[in-house]
């Protein structure tokens, strides 16, 4: 075969396998797409598989992080169930009441302030009617754990409160949280509330020592302020230790504030405590230098305790003066530091002449002093009877001691109900000690 005929046969070969390769390429393949097209879709394919390991990789572990960071508890918490697990929303509605018949002149303000001695109040949300703009008499408290529910919801049922009975209850729900489970409290664990900010956990510690051996003491911190935010959890070596601690203490007297005490409702991790603020950057506000109150009188079982902790606090023993009857006025250099409580002696004969209308009727008279802040009835308990000759006292908190002078002039001699009342100044901060449990109460 010549050179020429060889050469010819070359290039028909290479012109058919081009053929070929074209035909391949516009052949239409089972799935409806061309080989071209579907060695596009694969090289996407393999590209979006590259992305994936990498970049979308990293973006899906960075919002995995988020979330987890979002359901991390804050610095300082002390909330046994949360720390344990539980689920916060059943926590919330644990931590839920219902508060019924409230007066239509009180503001959720007042409610917050009644209710925050049993603990943080987290929020307090009175329903609204939207023509008049004013509540419908009921809405909810919450708190920052449910133990300060439980116990708000024991004193605070049936109070009066503005002349009208308080109704404590739980929200529709509360069934169906508690049946989502929670792990149970601990038999040897209490719940204190309303604890004095010049009290830290080792004072007490102390004081409750001498009903066990007290394992844990923790109060909740408040991380801005440096200080405690007055609750916290007591734990006992044995659980008939924290029985007698809840039973004896609660309603005890101690640096002028009444402890609120019980047991515990969830159980789980106490936290840190007030430990919880070494981790706090240098530099932070300290509380300031406030003027501490005195010292009262504990239970008999911690007396001494007590004694020793309230001379630290305010460097003076507890007074032996009798916490009802007349009380003059306090001969201070600075017009601050006299009372601004009016206390009246006289007002009704006896326990079985109150009503629901005695604390607002002194709030109508009183009103024209000045600006009341708090109106209390208090019915002496067989204790305080011993010297006086009235079981019932009138308590007529003002906003400024001008105010409460002339009040003093406005009822004292003054004849109301055949009677001749008398009205002179009474202690603050015995008015906080004797006025801390009464329930008829009247806040303009």
């Amino acid at each position: 075969m010549s050179e020429h005929e060889q050469s010819n046969g070359v290039f028909a070969e290479a012109a058919t396998t081009e053929q070929l390769n074209s035909d391949s390429q516009s052949a239409t393949l089972a799935n409806g797409l061309t080989q071209a097209q579907q060695d596009s879709v694969d090289r996407a394919r393999a590209y979006a598989h590259e992305l994936q390991q990498t970049v979308y990789k990293e973006l899906l572990e960075t919002e995995r992080k988020l979330k987890e960071d979002e359901a991390k508890l804050p610095l300082g918490t002390v909330n046994p169930g949360l720390l344990s697990g539980m689920d916060p929303r059943n926590a919330s509605v644990m931590s839920r009441l219902y508060v019924g018949s409230i007066n239509f002149d009180l503001t959720e303000e007042h409610i917050h302030r009644v209710f925050s001695e049993f603990g943080t109040v987290h929020s307090v949300s009175m329903s609204k009617d939207p023509m008049s703009g004013r509540h419908k008499g009921f809405g909810f408290v919450e708190f920052d754990v449910p133990e300060a529910s439980s116990l708000a919801m024991e004193v605070m049922n049936g109070t009066m409160l503005g002349g009208r009975q308080l109704k404590i209850g739980r929200p529709n729900n509360y069934n169906v949280a508690v049946a989502q489970g929670f792990e149970p409290p601990p038999p040897e664990r209490i719940y204190v509330a309303n604890v004095n900010e010049a009290i830290g956990e080792d004072s007490l510690r102390e004081i409750f020592a001498p009903f066990g051996d007290v394992r844990a003491c923790v109060l909740a911190p408040d991380m801005t302020a440096r200080k405690h935010r007055g609750w916290g959890f007591i734990e006992f070596g044995d659980p008939a230790a924290a029985e007698q601690a809840a039973t004896a203490m609660n309603g005890f007297s101690l640096g002028n504030l009444v402890l609120r005490v019980r047991k515990c409702v969830v159980g789980g991790p106490l936290g840190d405590g007030m430990a919880a603020l070494g981790a706090l950057p240098p530099g932070a506000a300290e509380p300031s230098n406030q003027q501490h109150p005195p010292a009262v009188r504990p239970p008999q079982q911690v007396m001494d305790v007590v004694a020793s902790i309230n001379k630290n606090i305010i460097g003076a023993t507890t007074t032996e003066e009798p916490l009802l009857g007349p009380h003059p006025p306090a001969h201070e250099e600075k017009e601050e530091e006299v009372s601004r409580i009016v206390l009246l002696v006289n007002v009704v004969g006896g326990r079985a002449e109150v009503d629901d209308e005695l604390a607002g009727d002194m709030a109508g008279e009183g009103t024209k002093c000045g600006r009341l802040e708090k109106v209390v009835v208090h019915i002496a308990s067989p204790q305080e009877l011993e010297g006086i000759s009235n079981e019932v006292s009138i308590f007529i908190q003002y906003a400024e001691p001008a105010s409460a002078a002339r009040a003093i002039a406005l009822f004292d001699g003054r004849w109301f109900g055949g009677r001749q009342i008398s009205a002179t100044l009474y202690d603050f901060d015995k008015y906080r000690m004797v006025t801390s449990s009464d329930t008829m109460v009247f806040i303009p």
